[in-house]
């Protein structure tokens, strides 16, 4: 009996039963808990797979670089897809995320349609029709299928079953693409989204895990988890931060007291 056999969960039999009928299949991969599970379980048990990941100046190059490890780990066919800032979202419109997701996605599907794949999947969850993801318009209209939505699995049952098959992604931290650190209607950059991903990976490296750095001009405004407030205002941590971000072009840097939360500029 395999690994996926073995899994009795009602939600994860149903996805086994549901993959072998869309292949050939291309998965968009981000390489987070989502994407990764769906990966390694849709290449055990459908015959052509292949996954795809974008590289465009806001995505995070530790992402990328953790996606193609995952998938040289598990043996899963990999591309990356190139591209550069859409035009449409240059202004970082309230829009963008549709735009982006439009624009990405139509490529993603040329380029596996070109590999003769002919069904198209996404990580999105029960959970994530709950949250206001505007981007799930753009996956409609384009056809793209989403078979974790499909067989009913939440981001709970997702972490659970791959900490089951024993995968690193379990527990990793939900993340976003770099333009949701900057206020809308603000111009995109190539310099400042460099300085937000060199600010948040020197906060992981001082042993914060979930964390944003929205930016508002040259003021850098840091979320953190509530239990992390009393690490980050210890004077050696704190000192540090100051001394990092001011050389990364930050003249004012703050930490949030409403703590850690996706999509806090839609609430503006």
């Amino acid at each position: 009996m395999t690994q996926i056999e073995k899994i009795k969960h009602k939600g994860f039999q149903k996805l086994v039963a549901f993959l072998p009928d869309h292949a050939p299949a291309a998965l968009a991969f981000s390489g987070g808990t989502d994407s990764a599970f769906l990966a390694f379980v849709a290449s055990r048990v459908i015959l052509h797979f292949s996954t795809y990941t974008f590289d465009t100046p806001y995505m995070n190059r530790t992402e990328i670089r953790e996606a193609r490890e995952f998938c040289e780990k598990y043996e899963i066919s990999h591309t990356v897809i190139s591209l550069p800032i859409p035009a449409s979202v240059l202004n970082n419109p309230r829009n963008r995320c549709y735009l982006c997701k439009l624009t990405l996605f139509t490529t993603f599907k040329k380029t596996a349609a070109h590999d003769r794949m002919q069904y198209f999947f996404d990580g999105t969850n029960m959970d994530d029709t709950q949250e206001y993801r505007p981007g799930r318009k753009a996956l409609k209209e384009l056809g793209i299928i989403s078979p974790l939505l499909e067989s009913g699995l939440t981001k709970e049952d997702i972490r659970n079953l791959s900490k089951e098959l024993g995968l690193p992604t379990w527990d990793k931290p939900s993340n976003a693409c770099l333009l949701t650190r900057l206020p809308y209607n603000h111009t995109i950059t190539k310099e400042i989204l460099e300085r937000i991903e060199k600010a948040e990976s020197y906060l992981h490296r001082l042993g914060f895990g979930n964390l944003r750095v929205r930016t508002h001009h040259n003021l850098a405004r840091i979320e953190i988890p509530e239990k992390d407030f009393p690490m980050i205002i210890r004077n050696e941590i704190k000192d540090k931060i100051l001394q990092k971000f001011r050389k990364l072009g930050f003249d004012f840097v703050t930490f949030d007291l409403q703590g850690f939360r996706s999509g806090s500029y839609d609430n503006l």
